[in-house]
């Protein structure tokens, strides 16, 4: 068995501080880390590290936060910062997020995500090596200056969040690991086939990168509504969310089923119907539902698929509801 994790913060409603208790629950319980990410909410790194601060053993990382929104540099101190304060405990999750939010929001060109994420990391390394921070690219020129603040250790490690087959042997080439959505165990081996490649041509193999899914999950016996629920997520991303997700689901074998819920979303705007086409089979592809120990045997699915470690996302009604089901399928 691989590690189990949590991605995102608890919730609904959870004041701070219970958040924070939560959290140190969760470190108490044997989940292996606590991941956030940022859309147009709070931001990871004072999250993060707060959570730094009331915990001991737990890891910490960002999953995602866009290479769009921060320089190489700013992003270099904030992971370092967090290193430091966590001792050791940090890992700098990427992604390149997609067009709407990075020209509406963040107000930069969405233009060649994959060449400037290369360029990114490339910063990022000598960064966290603690070296000059010289760099001549396309989207970036860095020259003289070396971070001030001194890496806490050797290699702070860096994940992506990628799914198209040349950011994923990017990956393979340069990531200490993988963050996937939509990760369907049993249909992921042409994208493992594209990281395998990238690791290859870089003279590694796929043992040097984390396999680490992002997973929703549901610990009820109240299947009807949750269906119902992942199936709007489901064609959000599919319909919503350009054209990435899309074109994933045409590669994990959902190809004609996506093709109906991007045109009924975009084609009609109507979401209620491009939900509906959502297949209980892709539902029960990419989620895991049901009482605590079908759950923890959906869990040990992925990580029979190949996955390290599984980031789970608990859906509840109430704070209450999220921390019994933290507690019925804690690996602990």
């Amino acid at each position: 068995m691989g590690d189990v994790s949590l991605m995102g913060l608890p919730g609904p409603g959870m004041p701070w501080d219970e958040v924070l208790s939560t959290l140190k629950l969760a470190e108490e319980l044997g989940y292996s880390a606590v991941t956030t990410g940022e859309a147009w909410g709070a931001d990871a790194f004072t999250t993060l590290a707060q959570v730094a601060m009331v915990t001991s053993k737990v890891r910490l990382g960002t999953s995602i936060v866009p290479v769009f929104g921060r320089t190489p540099a700013n992003m270099a101190m904030a992971a370092l910062s967090l290193d430091h304060m966590s001792k050791g405990r940090f890992f700098l999750g990427l992604g390149t997020s997609g067009k709407k939010v990075i020209e509406d929001l963040h107000g930069e060109r969405f233009v060649k995500p994959v060449a400037r994420m290369r360029e990114y990391i490339d910063i990022l390394r000598k960064a966290f090596g603690g070296d000059r921070l010289d760099h001549d690219g396309e989207f970036f020129q860095t020259s003289r200056f070396r971070l001030s603040i001194k890496p806490y250790r050797e290699r702070l490690p860096i994940y992506l969040a990628t799914l198209g087959a040349s950011s994923l042997r990017m990956t393979g080439e340069l990531a200490d690991g993988w963050l996937p959505i939509f990760y369907a165990p049993g249909r992921v081996g042409p994208l493992v086939e594209d990281l395998r490649k990238g690791a290859e041509d870089a003279g590694r193999t796929l043992a040097d990168i984390k396999r680490s899914p992002q997973v929703s999950i549901f610990v009820t016996r109240e299947r009807g509504a949750v269906y119902e629920r992942e199936r709007e997520h489901i064609a959000l991303y599919i319909g919503g969310m350009g054209v990435y997700y899309h074109q994933y689901m045409h590669r994990i074998g959902f190809g004609s089923e996506a093709d109906r819920v991007r045109e009924a979303y975009n084609s009609f705007s109507d979401r209620a119907a491009a939900a509906a086409l959502v297949t209980d089979e892709m539902v029960e592809a990419m989620t895991i539902i049901g009482t605590p120990q079908e759950c923890q045997d959906q869990i040990g699915r992925y990580f029979a698929s190949g996955a390290d470690e599984v980031r789970l996302v608990f859906s509840a009604a109430s704070p209450e509801d999220y921390i019994q089901g933290l507690r019925a399928v804690a690996p602990g």
